[in-house]
């Protein structure tokens, strides 16, 4: 918690926050953490007033924040598996050939589907993702939910401090338990949908973890420590065994779609700094491995 405030999100989407301590109007959105962008449009309101000097102390001990609601929001009212909520921020289990949000032509996306769930409460701004997958993958999607804290959730995304992992099928049997994958990734300049490594891309590092072998396919959990875009799925070809169904680096041999799921993600909050863990079980679509082994046994010899 932080140490001079409490903070309390009203039924209306704005925030109270009571000082513990004397603080200017300045120190008080620097110490929330929130963004230059969005302190342009906000409103700190003492005694109902606007607070005009960012610098001057605030006298009174309880404030209000308060953000512009969007004129359009998008919705879609499809369902939606919400796996984890509170007043900051919402975790959805996307399923797969769903797109996170709308490219111009799929108004329903996961996005407009968690606007949707939320409208009914009665919240009155949009969310935004703070993590992607792809459309054909599955899992976990955090959203933002407060415009004002977009800027805490995106800073653990690129400094790497919220962990995130992934259940995936590969092509071929993995030959070692635990495998470090450290190969840089930039994007392929003879196919724009395509990235690729190469030694002047970016550093990336993927580890895999060997959960199961069936046939000729292995199970992986992979944890990523870096966020290149396809970095599992590169990774995963340049080492000789590219995700099941991958339509961009290895071949489709069904239509479960990319055997690819976001399976954990943990993160701070903004305001508690609690670390929050969710976690879901595997995707029914990788159901060779939902069910153990077979495992040899005599011949019984029946008699009629």
């Amino acid at each position: 918690m932080k140490k001079n405030i409490q903070v309390t999100t009203l039924p209306s989407g704005e925030l109270q926050v009571r000082l513990d301590s004397p603080m200017t109007g300045a120190e008080l959105v620097e110490e929330l953490g929130i963004s230059r962008e969005k302190d342009k449009t906000l409103e700190i309101l003492e005694n109902g007033q606007p607070v005009i000097n960012r610098g001057r102390p605030l006298e009174s001990r309880t404030v209000i924040l308060k953000q512009p609601v969007p004129e359009e929001i998008q919705y879609s009212f499809e369902p939606v598996r919400v796996v984890y909520e509170d007043e900051w921020c919402l975790v959805a289990d996307k399923p797969s050939f769903l797109l996170v949000h709308d490219d111009g032509q799929s108004p329903d996306n996961l996005t407009a589907r968690v606007n949707a769930h939320l409208s009914e409460t009665g919240w009155p701004y949009a969310v935004q993702a703070v993590n992607r997958i792809d459309r054909e993958a599955s899992g976990l999607v955090l959203f933002c939910k407060n415009p004002l804290f977009q800027n805490w959730f995106d800073r653990q995304m690129e400094e790497r401090t919220a962990g995130k992992e992934y259940y995936a099928v590969l092509e071929g049997l993995l030959e070692r338990r635990h495998v470090d994958l450290n190969n840089p990734i930039g994007r392929n300049r003879h196919e724009a949908d395509k990235m690729i490594v190469y030694a002047q891309g970016k550093p990336s590092h993927t580890h895999l973890e060997r959960i199961a072998r069936r046939g000729t396919r292995t199970l992986v959990k992979a944890k990523i420590t870096t966020g290149r875009k396809h970095q599992i799925r590169v990774h995963a070809a340049h080492h000789g065994h590219a995700v099941v169904n991958d339509p961009l680096y290895g071949e489709k041999s069904d239509d479960r779609g990319l055997l690819l799921q976001s399976s954990k993600i943990v993160f701070r909050q903004p305001v508690t700094e609690q670390t929050i863990e969710v976690e879901i079980p595997m995707d029914p679509r990788f159901r060779e491995f939902r069910r153990p082994p077979r495992k040899p046994g005599k011949s019984k010899l029946h008699r009629h």
